[in-house]
């Protein structure tokens, strides 16, 4: 029997998650069109976002103690993270489809490249490793060039624009996200997730 979870399928989500873990990127397809994954993508760039809020806490509090650890966890890994799903959708995602729809005069619908890009979002939770002393920066590093590759092979199936264009366009929308949330990441404040926090201070 599947779980159902406000009317969105758990056991799908997992085994697509699962497969995406395991680089099978016919996900991709099978999503993009499937309007029942709407809310699973959505849910999927929420999560990975909050799970990379979260390690850049925990790596907050293992530099040492900290009495304005629960301050941080507040800026960074709640207003952080809903900061930067908002960014995510207006710049990575609307940037994406702009480029490809407007520069290029290629087809994409806006509904596919949420639903494809919000499942490409998932490596971005292995920024929750960041808590292992030596790693966290290289974790940092590694989840944000996975979630790029995989939103550019997810946007390349959503798309009939050559690879080329493609890659240009999500580079796009990447570099609009990544500056923008970055910004986020003040010399006092931080209002960024994971790695993020790294900012110059």
């Amino acid at each position: 029997m599947m779980q159902q979870a406000g009317g969105m399928d758990v056991n799908s989500l997992i085994q697509r998650l699962k497969r995406l873990a395991m680089l099978d990127t016919t996900v991709f397809d099978e999503v993009k069109g499937d309007t029942n994954s709407t809310i699973p993508a959505i849910v999927v760039v929420a999560v990975a976002t909050l799970l990379a809020g979260v390690g850049g806490w925990l790596w907050y509090v293992a530099e040492g103690p900290n009495y304005k650890s629960g301050e941080f966890f507040l800026k960074s890994a709640i207003v952080g993270s809903i900061l930067t799903i908002i960014v995510w959708a207006i710049g990575w995602l609307g940037v994406t489809y702009v480029m490809l729809t407007q520069v290029f005069r290629a087809r994409a619908d806006v509904n596919e490249l949420i639903r494809v890009m919000g499942f490409a979002a998932a490596p971005l939770a292995l920024t929750v490793g960041m808590v292992i002393p030596g790693l966290d920066y290289g974790i940092g590093l590694a989840a944000l060039g996975l979630m790029f590759g995989s939103t550019l092979l997810a946007v390349q199936s959503a798309t009939d624009a050559p690879a080329g264009k493609a890659l240009i366009a999500t580079a796009a929308g990447f570099a609009v996200w990544v500056i923008v949330v970055q910004l986020f990441a003040g010399s006092t404040n931080t209002y960024a997730p994971g790695i993020f926090i790294f900012a110059p201070r």
